[in-house]
């Protein structure tokens, strides 16, 4: 049996020889830049006075696909890249954010002291937060700044990390029938990757975090459609799907039900899916 990355590699570049174009990956539009590479800049343009113009010299430099742009020490800083933002690397400031070339909506105004990202929102970009969802960062990315005992709930658990000044994020969740809240000083977006798939991470600012306490079939302690407030729900977390993005499980992590021949589109491959009752993706 092979890997459903593969097949779901299989699908990708299949979609890609039929429309004459890779798979075309979400843009990043204004974020902090996370990747952990020593990807260099490709230039350094002076003069640059907003993130508009930041991106006319990345779209007049064949080379480039992203950027990198804010003010750090009262300067101005419009940094060019050769990959995509999301695998620019992450910056000394956090008032550096990336964008992608093809970014339809890049903002035209001058960063001051009070707002240097040149944001649009008069302030620091307004990051959505992550209410939710298995942690992404680089092990070893940040380390938790405390695990209080005794919490039951991620409601609880989030009721830790806003008494903290320190603290930005939880991870929540239960592992071998313990319950565990682990407060982090970095956003949820960056918290790092689990050794369980039961610790869930929310970011300090969420509205809505459950006040669940978690059991054997739902270890997450998360709420359902059916049930927004029981004390059992019917499983794990609901995880948005993935609908086109490149797969980033580990090599080897599962091997492929099957690879169908003939297949032309991934239209066709996902029919093939469907009428599987093991396949997922």
């Amino acid at each position: 049996m092979h890997s459903f990355t593969t097949v779901l590699i299989t699908a990708s570049a299949l979609l890609a020889t039929v429309s004459s174009s890779p798979l075309q990956l979400r843009s990043t539009c204004g974020g902090a830049p996370t990747g952990n590479g020593s990807q260099q800049p490709l230039s350094q343009p002076s003069g640059i006075t907003t993130a508009k113009a930041c991106q006319a010299n990345c779209t007049a430099n064949a080379s480039c696909q992203s950027f990198v742009f804010g003010m750090v020490n009262n300067a101005v800083k419009c940094i060019l890249y050769s990959v995509p933002a999301a695998s620019v690397p992450k910056q000394s400031s956090s008032n550096l954010i990336a964008y992608d070339k093809s970014c339809g909506s890049v903002p035209a105004v001058v960063p001051t002291a009070s707002n240097p990202t040149g944001a649009k929102t008069g302030g620091k970009l307004a990051i959505r937060a992550t209410c939710g969802s298995a942690p992404t960062g680089p092990t070893g990315n940040a380390k938790p700044l405390s695990q209080p005992s005794d919490i039951t709930t991620a409601k609880a658990c989030q009721a830790k990390c806003t008494a903290n000044a320190s603290c930005q994020s939880v991870v929540f969740g239960m592992v071998n029938n313990a319950v565990k809240c682990i407060l982090y000083s970095v956003p949820a977006a960056s918290a790092p990757k689990q050794s369980s798939s039961n610790l869930i991470a929310y970011d300090k600012s969420c509205g809505s975090v459950p006040a669940i306490v978690p059991t054997a079939s739902n270890p997450t302690g998360a709420p359902t459609a059916s049930n927004p407030i029981g004390a059992k729900t019917g499983g794990k977390l609901a995880i948005r799907a993935t609908c086109g993005s490149a797969p980033t499980g580990p090599t080897g992590n599962t091997t492929p039900i099957s690879t169908p021949a003939n297949i032309s589109s991934a239209a066709t491959c996902k029919t093939q899916c469907q009428v599987n009752p093991s396949c997922k993706s």
